[in-house]
Formats: structure tokens, C-alpha cells, sequence
């Protein structure tokens, strides 16, 4: 069976995924902006009440995922109060102004978040060589990428997403997102092999 993880953009949203049959929540705030950290009163909220995993984003503005220094260390006390009020995981992602993968900050987040799930959100569609990325974020000993295969959506990076579950391997978990709602997250399962799909309208 496929695990729907339905991305939403506050408190109510996510109960009403839950009660639709979503299996995890990735929970952001701004969605126009494609997600920025949500509020701590939201984060306690979905501990208390849901009974479904929930996925935060960390990501201190819209725009460009290079960051300063200041916004790392933003980055890192949004990560220690996801770990204190004992949240699943974290979502985030850190890009070179080359539009490659930042080690070093990556490096710092990773550590900072662990034992927590982490996942690598869709800045990885802004790489030009995600194989390289991919063997990447398996070194840094993140737990999942979410991807539309480097397309516009996960149907028309379907192709792309089906080599980089093979690359994987078992090592790092690939998420389908993009695109995905209820009516076709079973076409695009079909045609990728992930077992994971992500989306706004998946439930």
C-alpha cells in the first residue's frame, strides 16, 4: 500500500488529512511561498492532537535555499523545538549559490537533527546532477528525498524518479511529489515504483 503524506499549510489542514486518510503530514506554514517554518503553538498542536507522523519544514524565508549564516542558526533552534516538543522529523535543504549541494551546512543540520527523520525537500530539483546529489545526501545520512524527478511535475519526471529509486537502493527513501493528488498518485506509483507520494491534494 502506498503512504500518502499530505502537505499542508496549517493546523486545520492537517487534521482534515488525517481524517481523510493521509498516513504523515509534512507541515509548513506560507505555502504560496512553498513553505516556511510553522509556529510553535502549531507544531505542539499537531503533536497533541494528531495521531499521524508529522514532517516540519524548516526553512526561515521564501526564495533561494542559500542561507546566511544568522538564517542557519535560525534553521538550527526551529530544529531543537521540533525535538523538544518530539515531532517525527524535519524537512529542509541547503543549495550552493551553484545550485549544488551545501556539505557543510547540510552537514551541521543533519547532526543537529538526529535521532529525528530527516528529509531533503524539492530544492533537489533545482540540481543538474542528482545522481551525484543523491549518493550526497546518503553520506550526510538523510532518510528521504522529496522529488518531481527535475520536471516540472512528478508525472513529467516520472523517468527520473523511476532511476533515481534504483541508484537508491535501499538507502535513502524517494518521495514522489509534484503534482500528486488523489487521482493519479496511483498512475504515477505505476510508473516510478516509489511507495511514497506527496501532495497538497493527495487525500
Amino acid at each position: 500500500m502506498a503512504l500518502k503524506e499530505a502537505c499542508v499549510g496549517n493546523y486545520n489542514e492537517a487534521y482534515e488529512a488525517q481524517r481523510r486518510g493521509a498516513h504523515r503530514i509534512e507541515l509548513c506554514d506560507n505555502l504560496a511561498e512553498g513553505g516556511t517554518t510553522p509556529s510553535y503553538g502549531t507544531l505542539k498542536a499537531c503533536k497533541q492532537r494528531l495521531d499521524i507522523p508529522s514532517m516540519v519544514m524548516i526553512r526561515p524565508r521564501g526564495g533561494n535555499f542559500c542561507y546566511s549564516e544568522e538564517e542557519i542558526r535560525i534553521m538550527l533552534s526551529d530544529i531543537e523545538i521540533c525535538k523538544t516538543i518530539g515531532l517525527e522529523g524535519v524537512v529542509f535543504g541547503v543549495l550552493t549559490p551553484e545550485n549544488t549541494i551545501d556539505m557543510k551546512q547540510m552537514q551541521l543540520l543533519v547532526s543537529a537533527a538526529k535521532p529525528l527523520q530527516v528529509v531533503f525537500h524539492m530544492a533537489f530539483d533545482q540540481i543538474e546532477n542528482q545522481s551525484e546529489a543523491l549518493e550526497q545526501l546518503i553520506s550526510l545520512g538523510v532518510d528521504r528525498v522529496l522529488t518531481k524527478g527535475g520536471s516540472s511535475s512528478a508525472m513529467d519526471g516520472a523517468a527520473q524518479i523511476k532511476s533515481l529509486l534504483a541508484q537508491a537502493n535501499g538507502r535513502i527513501a524517494i518521495l514522489a511529489g509534484g503534482g500528486v493528488t488523489a487521482g493519479n498518485y496511483e498512475e504515477i506509483i505505476r510508473l516510478t515504483g516509489v511507495t511514497e507520494v506527496h501532495g497538497t491534494r493527495i487525500v
